[in-house]
């Protein structure tokens, strides 16, 4: 499978992490994550603490940026309901 090296689209972050608020997609697309990028902070924001010990490293880059985008949305209460 060929890595797609743009940016990813709304319609497709929120097809890897749900539905998000208007801002914090905004957010997200700021930081122009490949749809890989996404994933992988998706990843990183819904696994548990084991996933650092395993890989022996934290997220980084652009892949950081998002990971903190999501955990503070993840902090913040749901007032989307």
């Amino acid at each position: 499978m060929k890595q797609i090296d743009r940016p990813a689209t709304a319609a497709e972050i929120t097809e890897i992490v749900g539905p998000l608020d208007d801002a914090v997609l905004m957010r997200i697309l700021e930081t122009d994550a490949t749809p890989a990028e996404v994933l992988e902070a998706f990843t990183w924001a819904t696994a548990d603490d084991q996933i650092g010990t395993e890989l022996e490293h934290r997220p980084r880059g652009v892949v950081a940026r998002v990971y903190d985008i999501l955990k503070r949305e993840d902090a913040e209460p749901d007032e989307r309901r």
